[in-house]
């Protein structure tokens, strides 16, 4: 199926996406703000000259969690160009939102939700992973975590 940028354009400016630099593949990107230093970009597929989509089979459009808008938290899965893209997206743009949190690890990060290896149980890790590699498994309130008065060291690697 192919994709015209108004069409995506109408699905973005429900997020308020702002256009963003074009890929080395030649597509648009799109930039959805969130809170605490977070944006969601869109890769589009959408050619900026054309205004359409690449050929089908030549890509599916990917989403990726930015922590300051250079740092990659988390991918989500690929949305597929069918007639369900619209709906596939939005439910994509959703999950991912609802990931980000005002946690923050002790160093001020902002934690995200993750999923454990294999899909088991869940947790909170910071967005500057691997840099900081910070945790939180439930193991003291959650609001206590961060006190920006009394901010430790970065842990040594």
């Amino acid at each position: 199926m192919t994709i015209s940028r108004e069409e995506f354009e109408e699905v973005m400016n429900l997020y308020k996406a702002k256009t963003s630099i074009r890929s080395v593949e030649g597509e648009i990107i799109y930039r959805i703000p969130l809170k605490n230093d977070f944006s969601i970009w869109i890769y589009s597929t959408v050619n900026p000259m054309s205004g359409m989509s690449r050929k089908l089979g030549e890509d599916a459009i990917r989403m990726v969690l930015m922590y300051k808008n250079t740092h990659a938290v988390m991918k989500e899965t690929k949305t597929l160009r069918t007639s369900n893209w619209k709906k596939n997206l939005e439910a994509k743009i959703r999950d991912l939102t609802e990931k980000t949190t005002e946690y923050r690890c002790p160093w001020g990060h902002p934690l995200v939700k993750r999923t454990g290896k294999g899909g088991k149980g869940s947790f909170y890790g910071c967005a500057n992973f691997p840099d900081c590699s910070y945790t939180y498994k439930g193991e003291k309130r959650i609001s206590d975590v961060y006190d920006p008065k009394n901010i430790p060291p970065l842990p040594r690697k």
